[in-house]
């Protein structure tokens, strides 16, 4: 995988100037990993492009003067993992300016076509979606009907504001009225939903949280890091192509992994996948994350064990 570009840094920017809430210059430096000195030649490269990018009380963000205009990762349905791997295709193509150019020139004016989503959502998204977008953007709340969550185990309805969109409208941020507080709901766990005629209330609150290599959503304040083999590098970065950048070889089958992550489950689940080919090296959080998940498996070999035993006794019986 290629170390990250120029091309992939203003992606990413574009894409993090344009989410729920501004961002500072020091946010902006630390997300894209570069100097202090280069911030504003990339935030002159954006004006010069064409994007409106404004800033207030020393926090920045990208202007869409029409409400009806969407953002990049809405309008190209846009992943930060998407934008990496299409970003390294587009690098390929430096040896021919020429189509290089073109290609870009063609995304920009894609990027244009504000009618674009529209259509894509009523040919290929149901109702509810189309329901969800029109409260967002008249910044009215509504009921998501028979919501079934994961986390509580429940299925209830939910009052919600709905603000952002992710993963290919596969994805929502919304406000839990009843809750008080910002959540994540899967499009395909809300049975249906009911309009109202209620106003946001809790606008100031809107945020958005933030996604891991591992594709789990939250503050990414857990570090994480261990050793791997060739195999392991390779099966690490075919499932998780973002893990590139946080990857540094130290000989022909070695390599370093380090990173912040939002939460343990995502990593764990690779690394007790392949822990002959692993080796823990910092994050004493992450290594008591997996001693528990190493417990609660003898515990269930335990379990199955006498499981198995008493239904053979029944059917004997």
């Amino acid at each position: 995988m290629p170390s990250e570009t120029k091309t992939h840094r203003i992606l990413r920017f574009i894409l993090f100037l344009s989410g729920s809430y501004p961002r500072t210059k020091e946010e902006c430096i630390t997300f894209l990993e570069i100097k202090s000195s280069a911030f504003y030649c990339y935030c002159n490269l954006l004006k010069d492009t064409g994007f409106d990018l404004r800033q207030k009380e020393g926090k920045y963000h990208i202007d869409y003067r029409e409400k009806e205009n969407h953002i990049l990762s809405d309008l190209l349905h846009f992943t930060e993992e998407e934008v990496w791997l299409l970003s390294c295709c587009i690098d390929t193509l430096e040896e021919k300016p020429g189509c290089a150019v073109k290609l870009k020139q063609k995304l920009v004016s894609f990027l244009n076509q504000d009618k674009a989503i529209e259509a894509y959502i009523q040919k290929e998204k149901p109702a509810i979606v189309q329901v969800l977008q029109k409260a967002q953007h008249e910044k009215k709340q509504i009921l998501l009907m028979n919501y079934s969550s994961g986390n509580s185990q429940t299925i209830k309805n939910r009052m919600v504001e709905p603000f952002e969109f992710k993963e290919d409208f596969n994805l929502l941020w919304a406000f839990d009225t009843g809750l008080k507080k910002n959540r994540q709901f899967k499009i395909c766990r809300i049975e249906d939903v009911s309009a109202t005629p209620f106003p946001w209330e809790n606008e100031r609150l809107h945020r958005s949280l933030p996604v891991d290599i591992f594709r789990n959503t939250g503050e990414l304040d857990k570090q994480i890091e261990f050793r791997l083999n060739l195999r392991a590098k390779n099966l690490l970065t075919e499932e998780y192509p973002l893990s590139a950048k946080y990857i540094k070889q130290i000989s022909p089958n070695q390599f370093i992994f380090k990173a912040y992550v939002a939460k343990y489950e995502g990593p764990g689940r690779f690394v007790l996948g392949i822990a002959e080919d692993i080796q823990l090296i910092e994050g004493e959080g992450f290594r008591q994350f997996l001693q528990i998940k190493m417990d609660d498996y003898q515990h269930f070999f335990s379990r199955s064990g006498n499981a198995g035993v008493e239904s053979t006794n029944f059917e004997r019986n």
